[in-house]
């Protein structure tokens, strides 16, 4: 019989999962890589089996690892929410908070749904719009806080999260020398509208602007369809795009990042707890959000990883 099993083990289990690696668990947990290391072999003799098929650089979960994920998950997210819900007071009231589209992701709103869940006298309302339009709403005085991407060459609250920013086209489509470049994009005001234009014409590359569009689904179709060249950050490339790197004539980008922005320094207890649990866990909440479809048992577990998960901005 298998003895008790250790949640911190199992938040680590969860944590080398769901970033992708050892260095990149060990960075969100603030620990280091031998330290990961040595909680994965502690668990291993705790259960009695092996977890990880290691295999040169890389590892994959065993079907014993599998099992132990899926239970651990589930774990970890109800002790996050005992101690959100027994750590803060009562609260009652409206939290009017605001995302932007990229993010507007499964596993965000179910972190917002244990808020409410936690605080069932609270009424949340959550806008999903472009970054721009949310901010203009706390101005407004429509919104109490916004998770929203920054502009580049802003000073910003807090960053609560950063990735990587890709320029992106569908698979087949689309020649590195292709000239001129052609464009799809959003909307103005965006920082990836300004920056894709910037970026093109500072190195000398003619383009041209072939969509434009407010939505991130309807350009995300576009580029599918092979209409054009556009900017995504890390989450959002997905199955049929292909990122173009400065071997194809597209420079490396700024990353992108996401902070919590607030109507006003004095706002309702509800929307200020709301704002200290979004820069407690969105960052976990994203990192989940970015993990590749794979099937469990295809888990790539790269060993010596390299550079934590970055964290993320844009204009919608």
């Amino acid at each position: 019989m298998i003895g008790r099993l250790d949640i911190d083990l199992l938040a680590t289990l969860v944590a080398i999962a769901e970033t992708g690696g050892f260095t990149r668990a060990a960075e969100r947990l603030n620990r280091t890589q031998p330290a990961v290391s040595m909680q994965m072999r502690r668990l291993e003799e705790r259960v009695g089996k092996p977890l990880f098929l290691r295999q040169s650089r890389s590892v994959q979960l065993t079907v014993e690892g599998e099992a132990l994920l899926a239970y651990a998950k589930r774990i970890v997210e109800l002790t996050e929410e005992a101690r959100h819900h027994l750590s803060i007071p009562q609260l009652s009231g409206v939290a009017r908070v605001g995302i932007p589209e990229w993010y507007a992701t499964d596993h965000l709103q179910a972190m917002l749904c244990r808020f409410a869940r936690a605080h069932p006298d609270v009424r949340l309302e959550v806008f999903v719009s472009a970054s721009h339009e949310l901010r203009d709403r706390l101005e407004r005085n429509e919104l109490d806080i916004a998770l929203a991407i920054c502009d580049f060459f802003e000073n910003t609250p807090t960053t609560v999260w950063r990735e990587p920013l890709y320029w992106v086209a569908a698979d087949g489509h689309i020649d590195g020398d292709i000239n001129p470049v052609p464009l799809a994009l959003f909307h103005a005001p965006c920082p990836y509208r300004d920056t894709a234009m910037r970026v093109l014409t500072q190195i000398g590359r003619h383009w041209t602007e072939t969509f434009t569009s407010t939505s991130v689904a309807s350009v995300r179709a576009a580029l599918l369809s092979g209409l054009g060249v556009s900017i995504f950050p890390a989450g959002a490339v997905k199955a049929g795009l292909r990122i173009l790197s400065p071997e194809n004539g597209f420079p490396e980008l700024p990353p992108t990042r996401l902070s919590i922005y607030r109507a006003r320094p004095q706002i309702p207890e509800a929307a200020d707890y709301l704002a200290k649990y979004l820069t407690d866990y969105v960052s976990a909440a994203l990192d989940r959000s970015n993990d590749r479809p794979l099937p469990l048992g295809a888990l790539q577990v790269m060993l010596g990883d390299g550079g934590a998960p970055l964290n993320g901005h844009n204009g919608h």
